[in-house]
């Protein structure tokens, strides 16, 4: 009797454990919505990861003019070191689907004195994006877009709200964590130039440990 209830519980920590490495791609998405929600501001803001950010836009070589998109932007971390960065003078926003993660953001932008040059948004990126066309000079997104049913649709999403010389910069996932990510280089390099423009310049760039960077630059001839 002891076995089996071990089992049992062996199957529901493993089954939640799948469902939280993969963000409910698969089945489960209601308790990920709710899990984020509801944890993710503290788990999302336990610690920052500015360096990285920073290390990152060195080598994406930002002017500090642009107009910056963060997709999945969690609790705010990205756009809040953007846009505290002395040399940058362009605006960032943010967005997410989680309330209380959007509220988070905002209260540490207003906190720092950074609200002038930063807005946080509640978006579901499953519905088409509330800005106009050639808006923005960068969109980020990481882990979102390979959680999704239809990430072809937020990648065209990006390409019409991109200006026509845009960069797209986007998660790849690898090492032990890319068996849970359905998106790999081939894909983004088929997909990006299905996008009704001239194909971009695409690269990758090391990130995290667990994740490098897909980076498209538009209008490279």
């Amino acid at each position: 009797m002891v076995g089996v209830i071990l089992i049992l519980l062996g199957l529901l920590i493993g089954g939640f454990l799948f469902v939280l490495m993969t963000d409910g791609r698969y089945f489960g998405k209601q308790l990920m919505y709710w899990v984020y929600d509801r944890i993710g501001p503290a788990a999302f803001g336990s610690r920052s990861e500015a360096s990285d950010w920073q290390g990152l836009f060195a080598a994406l070589k930002l002017q500090g003019d642009e107009q910056v998109l963060d997709v999945g932007t969690a609790v705010g971390d990205l756009p809040l070191t953007l846009t505290a960065q002395p040399n940058f003078q362009g605006h960032a926003t943010g967005i997410d689907w989680s309330p209380r993660m959007m509220e988070t953001a905002y209260l540490e932008a207003q906190k720092r004195g950074l609200t002038a040059r930063i807005d946080f948004r509640v978006v579901d990126v499953r519905q088409p994006l509330p800005f106009n066309d050639n808006t923005f000079d960068v969109i980020f997104c990481f882990g979102l877009i390979e959680t999704l049913p239809n990430p072809q649709a937020l990648l065209q999403e990006f390409s019409r709200i991109a200006q026509p010389n845009g960069m797209l910069v986007l998660s790849l996932y690898k090492g032990w964590s890319s068996w849970s990510a359905a998106l790999d280089l081939k894909w983004y390099q088929s997909h990006l130039a299905q996008l009704g423009r001239p194909a971009p310049e695409i690269q990758t760039l090391p990130f995290r440990n667990s994740q490098a960077v897909v980076v498209a630059r538009f209008g490279k001839v």
